[in-house]
């Protein structure tokens, strides 16, 4: 059935909350500036950046089973965390419950009145399930290149971690990336967009800018004493 959503993971007819309405499939809005200019017909389009959309407000109605459990329902839908919509399975979006909860409409005798929860949620809708992809050069290379192919529709934000020794150069389709003084391991999270090994910063060994992969066919490729490269790719659509 179409019934439900999933919060953090815990789907909501597990609280005997049943969705009536499941939110639509809805195309995030680019993030611009428009500028009228004078003796100009129409106005000037400014875009923020590539790929730089705004949140979405996505709501689902909802009833439920058993007014008493109205306390747990609360203490579970609150904060943020991830949503999976039953219209739109195999994925997830980064989320906020944002909306105050009409409860009390229901203890007022109305057991099956529907309310809604209002899911503010980043632009992009995350494949679930992707498998990291561990790529172990040639023993004794100090040079190789893989393709990856996004199946999305707009640039993922990969998490690259990078284990070797020494100074090794990172190349992602034009992005390049050098990291120094390696004897171990250093993540390039392009989604947090910092550099570390652990819970130790690793930005002061990282220059370039954060590699995204877009979508088709990608190449990762590197020079240097590279023990293995593991990638979550992040896949990722409007």
């Amino acid at each position: 059935m179409n019934d439900w959503f999933e919060w953090n993971g815990v789907r909501s007819t597990e609280y005997g909350v049943h969705v009536l309405e499941q939110p639509p499939l809805t195309m995030p809005a680019e993030r611009a500036t428009f500028t009228v200019v004078p003796g100009r017909s129409g106005s000037l389009t400014t875009l923020e950046g590539d790929d730089v959309y705004d949140d979405l407000m996505l709501t689902a109605t909802c009833i439920i089973d058993n007014p008493a459990r109205i306390p747990e329902i609360c203490s579970w839908l609150r904060g943020g965390g991830t949503v999976t919509f039953a219209n739109r399975e195999g994925g997830f979006y980064y989320a906020r419950v944002v909306n105050q909860i009409p409860f009390e409409k229901i203890l007022r005798g109305n057991p099956h009145r529907s309310f809604a929860v209002n899911f503010r949620c980043k632009p992009f809708w995350y494949q679930s399930d992707v498998p990291d992809k561990r790529i172990q050069p040639a023993s004794g290379s100090t040079s190789g290149y893989v393709t990856m192919n996004n199946p999305g529709n707009v640039a993922s934000e990969p998490i690259i971690t990078v284990t070797g020794t020494g100074e090794i150069t990172l190349i992602v389709d034009m992005t390049i990336v050098e990291l120094s003084d390696m004897n171990g391991d250093i993540t390039i999270d392009s989604v947090l967009q910092e550099a570390y090994s652990g819970v130790e910063s690793m930005n002061n060994r990282m220059s370039g800018d954060f590699p995204t992969l877009s979508p088709g066919n990608s190449t990762i490729s590197w020079t240097g004493n590279v023990t293995y490269l593991t990638v979550t790719p992040n896949w990722r659509y409007l």
